[in-house]
């Protein structure tokens, strides 16, 4: 059983090593976020989870997805926020490197009720966040927020027995398949994928190509250092390097993902 966790600590002290701490403005209306670790530190993240777990039980809906998207520290992240909700006595099916349309996907896939992505969605580097859901197809609002909030930060979490983690190692080739196998593009379209090197940058390619369209990829490699612009399509230096792509190569279309994969800006 966590304290409730302290707003602020001093960085490289024992208290930061051993206590959670989470800053309460990163509860936000829809999801979580905070800057890392100068807003939540791993073991805020514990507690983060363990909270998270103990709502879930309160809903009957102790099963979880979760996943991660590209940045340095978002695996590291995750786990932490793993190791609480099995604290809590959640059964976990943790589908890694992924989007978040991939771990709403898996939601229905697997069979599982909740959700939780680890992302900063199209934050800059240094954020770090959950987007979270109990009941398939929809995510946390206000409520459940707020709910979330209370237990965490009043230090109402409990621990309990029957935690379990699973791997499922395939679940980006089940979605790809779905979207492919479902959809066909009747027209030979030449786009320009940009990702910039975030983690839609392994699946939206293949997933386009796979539907037949001429991909010319720009900065899909994944590199967590963003080191041309933030994935964001409401960057301005994203969206004038997918228009200046789009009219060198003669593309009909430029599309422009952010982060973790559920926002796409088109040029």
């Amino acid at each position: 059983m966590f304290p409730p966790p302290k707003e602020t600590l001093a960085p490289m002290s024992a208290d930061f090593e051993s206590q959670p701490m989470i800053k309460a403005t990163g509860f936000r209306e829809y999801d979580a976020r905070w800057l890392f670790p100068d807003e939540i530190n791993l073991t805020g993240m514990q507690a983060l989870g363990l909270g998270l777990g103990t709502l879930l039980h309160e809903r009957n809906a102790a099963h979880i997805i979760v996943g991660h998207d590209f940045r340095e520290y978002s695996q590291a992240v995750k786990l932490a926020l793993i190791n609480g909700l099995m604290t809590a006595g959640v059964r976990v099916v943790d589908i890694g490197l992924a989007l978040s349309p991939t771990a709403y996907y898996a939601q229905f896939a697997c069979d599982v009720p909740a959700v939780a992505m680890v992302t900063a969605s199209h934050n800059e580097n240094g954020w770090t966040g959950v987007k979270m859901g109990s009941g398939r197809p929809l995510t946390f609002g206000a409520e459940d927020m707020a709910r979330l909030r209370d237990i965490v930060l009043g230090g109402a979490a409990k621990s309990q027995a029957g935690g379990t983690y699973e791997i499922v190692e395939d679940m980006a080739a089940q979605y790809k398949a779905d979207l492919t196998n479902r959809a066909a593009i009747a027209k030979k379209l030449k786009a320009v994928v940009a990702t910039g090197n975030g983690t839609a940058g392994i699946f939206a390619p293949p997933v386009l190509e796979a539907l037949g369209v001429d991909v010319i990829p720009l900065h899909c490699e994944l590199d967590y250092t963003f080191p041309h612009h933030n994935p964001n399509p409401e960057d301005i230096g994203m969206l004038h390097a997918v228009r200046d792509a789009v009219l060198a190569s003669g593309a009909d279309i430029g599309f422009a993902f952010d982060g973790d994969g559920d926002r796409c800006g088109v040029v």
